[in-house]
Formats: structure tokens, C-alpha cells, sequence
């Protein structure tokens, strides 16, 4: 992880923030996404803890908090310190996580249940697939 604030920092602010091909999101909304993705994934890594299973798998609305958030209006070093100390707390967070406590449940939209475990490691994996969209050469 510390791999990856060394190298967005080296992105010139026009290339962090040129929208890529087709209009997609900018290297620093990409950035922000995965904030996002934290901010999301934190509340329900600490939720289903405490909560009635099978934990609801509630989605968010992605574009709506790209607008919210303005992460094309943020410097590249708030962003990536958003990056870094959200993710710092969710390695605290998983870190203290027992065996049972992987295996909680949650209940995705499509009637599919899943577990904790599950979650936490897509979750890594939608941050690597994120990550290479903004540099091949991040190492996660």
C-alpha cells in the first residue's frame, strides 16, 4: 500500500485529472471511487458484526457519490490521504476479525448470501482492478 501514494503523487495534476477514453472517470475520480468503496465497505465490515443476519447487502449509487464528493475539484494529496487513512482503519477494523466473525453473513440483492470473508476479499480485488485502471505498475 505504500507503494501507491509515491506513484499517484508522481501523476502530473493534468494527467490525474484528464477524463480517460470515452469519458470514463479521471485517474483522481478512479482515487476517489475507491474512497468511496471504503467509506461503503467500512460501515458494513463493522455492521454485520453487530447486526441480525443475513446483513443486507445494500448497494450504493456510485455516480451519485462521484457528484457528492467532487473528487475532480480535490488535490490529488487530499485524496490519496483520504485513500490511505481510510484504508489504515479498515486493516485495523479486519485485522481483529476472529474466525466466526468471517463467516457472518450477508444477503446480497439477488437473493445470494455471502460471507464476510467473501466481502473483504472482493473488496481487495475491486481495489487492485482500480488501481491498474490507474497505473499497471501499482503493486497492492
Amino acid at each position: 500500500m505504500k507503494e501507491v501514494p509515491a506513484a499517484f503523487i508522481s501523476i502530473s495534476p493534468e494527467e490525474a485529472a484528464a477524463p480517460r477514453p470515452g469519458g470514463k472517470w479521471s485517474k483522481l475520480q478512479l482515487l476517489g471511487h475507491l474512497c468511496d468503496s471504503a467509506i461503503n465497505n467500512m460501515s458494513r465490515f463493522i455492521k454485520v458484526q453487530y447486526e441480525p443476519q443475513p446483513l443486507s447487502l445494500a448497494l450504493y449509487d456510485q455516480d451519485e457519490w462521484m457528484t457528492a464528493q467532487q473528487y475532480g475539484r480535490a488535490t490529488q494529496e487530499e485524496v490519496i490521504a483520504l485513500w490511505v487513512s481510510l484504508n489504515q482503519a479498515i486493516l485495523r477494523v479486519i485485522s481483529g476479525l476472529s474466525s466466526d466473525q468471517l463467516r457472518l453473513v450477508f444477503l446480497k440483492e439477488s437473493g445470494e448470501t455471502v460471507t464476510l470473508q467473501w466481502l473483504i476479499e472482493d473488496y481487495l480485488e475491486h481495489m487492485k482492478h482500480h488501481l491498474g485502471q490507474i497505473s499497471p505498475d501499482y503493486i497492492v
